[in-house]
């Protein structure tokens, strides 16, 4: 499982800090609200993300709150947009090794 990461920008180049989490500590809530985003029949590019990013973007605000607990509302308007679409390639495909990790019966 691999680790989550959203950096926060102190300006256009220098990082502030970087925000983290586990994939596995996605709870099944969260996994349900992406999965209701970005549905993974649809995504077969990072160019569908990326167009999912733009018309779903009210609906990221509290999905990454949930996903990063400890990012505040000032730490979100200082992410770049650019890293939002490998973060949710990311977390898509940990879900989707989850689920099949839980289909073998591994648990």
């Amino acid at each position: 499982m691999s680790t989550l990461k959203l950096n926060i920008y102190k300006n256009q180049d220098e990082i502030e800090r970087t925000a983290m989490a586990e994939s596995y500590d996605l709870m099944f809530g969260t996994a349900e609200d992406v999965l209701n985003i970005f549905d993974p029949d649809k995504m077969t590019s990072q160019m569908d993300i990326a167009v999912t990013v733009f018309k779903c973007f009210r609906e990221l605000k509290p999905l990454l709150q949930d996903i990063f607990p400890d990012i505040t509302d000032d730490e979100l308007k200082r992410i770049k947009i650019k890293e939002l679409v490998p973060l949710f390639y990311d977390i898509c495909k940990n879900i989707a090794d989850d689920i099949k990790l839980l289909s073998r019966g591994n648990v």
